[in-house]
């Protein structure tokens, strides 16, 4: 990763590209000079525990799930191995507590709020963090190496749903330091997203910028296995906080990422994290909650999208399983099998589609049934279909409701259900048209 030397013009958006992971390191509790552990709870959360280990002078603290992967994980402060911390027990908590009493981190068990104090450090006093966690992940967090906004060059690379979280004061900066013309050569749907957050900026190109602050922390997030997570630090060189902050089956309503002069916000849905340099508090979501959002979900026009998960892909579009990623694009999501007649009669259609559409901004992804998936690379290769296919892992069906094929599910340029088929039927000329052209009222056909 590239260091975290300036926040000036990026401060909420977290926009820039960030350069290649830190190599995988080993497990510092392995080499600790203390540690100790306790459960957490045996009956609520089998096989979870919090453990504190003293390693180079510094003290760790984490939750394990029964997998021994981290639900959190700190380094709290400087510490003697002859001096260790206590663990404290409340009726719902876990806290551990350096020897001196001034830093602690607090775990509500029975729910999912971290507390935390810690000490200033230099950055040259941390040990890293286990950064395996980021091997395989894909960053949601882009920064610079340097002071100012983008570059032509890293500014075509930045995802839609970053400019779709990032704080419009800030986006509204980047807009006029970099001036108009600058985002034109974005394509046209990504350049709408940004038109439609910040008007004002290109209405306006010449209103003096407002220099945000150099800022002393670095936060960094970033997907892995169907999780976001979490690392903060004095820069994004050197982690003293890493959290699992929440699942990512949902594309969120309300992401964010900001700073100030001395630390920052993470929001993510339910899921929020305020760190202000030394104390840090933080909401995370757990899979169960997140199971019983899902079960409570309703599939109407308007709903928030849930993400698929492919087991592999024929004709792979760019994160295609993440569907925050088409903000700004109009999304169709076509549910096939190749021992549906139907939908393979239907097969051709959305391919016509996808071709003579995709320049005005239509993506369509065809999602295969697991079931019967063995002859589907056959299939498509000497058919000559070039949308992009991909062979459901098992949740996609099941979040969508997806029983009998095809079904087909229609989704706006603000990430929103749009329409969603009852007999199998493909979306009408009229509803794309609508869609594509940004017209008022939706038509039933």
């Amino acid at each position: 990763m590239r260091s975290f030397r300036s926040y000036q013009i990026l401060a909420a958006a977290a926009l820039l590209l960030s350069g290649p992971y830190i190599a995988a390191a080993a497990d510092p509790a392995d080499q600790a000079q203390w540690s100790e552990s306790v459960p957490v709870n045996e009956e609520r959360n089998p096989g979870e525990r919090i453990e504190a280990y003293i390693v180079d002078g510094l003290l760790h603290a984490r939750r394990l799930d029964q997998n021994d992967s981290p639900l959190w994980h700190f380094i709290l402060s400087k510490a003697d191995p002859n001096q260790p911390p206590t663990f404290e027990h409340f009726a719902a908590a876990i806290e551990v507590r350096h020897a001196n009493g001034m830093y602690f981190v607090r775990d509500t068990f029975w729910g999912t709020t971290l507390a935390a104090h810690r000490q200033q450090l230099a950055p040259e006093a941390f040990a890293s963090l286990d950064t395996t966690v980021r091997q395989n992940g894909f960053d949601l967090s882009k920064y610079s190496t340097t002071s100012g906004p983008p570059t032509l060059d890293q500014l075509q690379e930045i995802p839609p749903e970053s400019f779709a979280s990032a704080d419009s004061t800030t986006l509204a900066n980047i807009v006029q330091q970099l001036g108009p013309a600058a985002f034109a050569t974005l394509d046209t749907a990504t350049l709408a997203l940004i038109q439609k957050r910040v008007p004002e900026a290109f209405a306006n190109p010449d209103t003096a910028v407002r220099r945000l602050p150099t800022v002393q922390r670095g936060i960094t997030k970033w997907e892995k296995d169907g999780q976001l997570w979490i690392a903060l630090g004095p820069n994004a060189d050197h982690w003293d906080t890493l959290i699992r902050l929440t699942p990512t089956v949902f594309v969120p309503e309300k992401p964010g990422i900001g700073a100030f002069a001395d630390g920052g916000f993470v929001r993510w849905d339910d899921a929020q994290l305020l760190d202000n340099g030394g104390v840090l508090i933080a909401d995370y979501v757990s899979p169960a909650e997140t199971d019983r959002k899902q079960q409570k979900h309703k599939l109407v026009r308007g709903a928030i999208p849930f993400n698929i998960e492919a087991q592999r892909w024929i004709n792979p579009i760019e994160q295609g399983d993440r569907i925050g990623w088409f903000l700004g694009k109009v999304l169709l999501l076509h549910f096939w099998a190749t021992w549906s007649p139907e939908s393979v009669e239907q097969l051709a259609h959305y391919d016509e589609l996808y071709k003579k559409h995709k320049d005005q901004g239509l993506v369509v992804i065809a999602i295969h049934s697991t079931e019967g998936a063995d002859d589907v690379d056959a299939f498509i290769a000497e058919r000559g279909y070039t949308l992009p296919i991909a062979v459901d892992a098992g949740a996609s069906t099941q979040r969508y409701g997806i029983w009998n094929f095809p079904q087909s599910v229609l989704f706006d340029r603000d990430c929103r259900l749009a329409w969603l088929s009852q007999d199998g039927e493909a979306p009408s000329p009229a509803q794309l048209k609508h869609l594509l052209d940004d017209i008022d009222t939706f038509p039933a056909h």
